[in-house]
């Protein structure tokens, strides 16, 4: 009788390890990361600013409230700076990095330091700005409000 409860208690102790291993190695070790509202809004920056850099004014807009003042001064931008920059056969090129997000309610602050290059004017750097972008949420989506572009 002895020997057959410690098969049994064996047993439940092996199917318990291994249960506890299987969690261990399915929770810890998953590629995706759930995108919490942080995670998107760093998305919607790099976003932003890959359109900018590629040069896709719609794909820019698409990161900005309709209207707003981020659209209005992307719109600006994609209309002044561009052009001038094309006719001399430049490039702006942006870096960017998040300094802190602040959260509050369907409300967020970007605090972001960021320069620019123009690639094949003698490659021309710009200082470094320190600027804060906002965002909105806005049908579960995170939109700049206010993006201050320097060029």
């Amino acid at each position: 009788m002895i020997n057959n409860n410690y098969k049994i208690k064996t047993f439940y102790t092996l199917i318990f390890w291994l249960f506890f291993i299987y969690l261990l190695f399915t929770t810890g070790c998953t590629s995706s990361v759930p995108l919490n509202d942080e995670n998107q809004i760093t998305q919607q920056i790099n976003k932003y600013f890959q359109a900018i850099n590629s040069v896709n004014q719609e794909k820019a807009l698409s990161c900005t409230i309709p209207k707003g003042a981020a659209y209005e001064a992307t719109n600006k931008f994609f209309n002044t700076k561009v052009p001038l920059a094309e006719q001399k056969n430049t490039q702006y090129l942006y870096s960017f990095e998040i300094q802190s997000i602040e959260i509050n309610d369907d409300f967020a602050r970007v605090h972001l330091t960021y320069s620019f290059r123009l690639i094949g004017f003698d490659d021309m750097a710009s200082p470094t700005f320190n600027d804060d972008f906002t965002l909105k949420r806005m049908n579960g989506s995170w939109l700049l409000s206010t993006a201050p572009l320097a060029s």
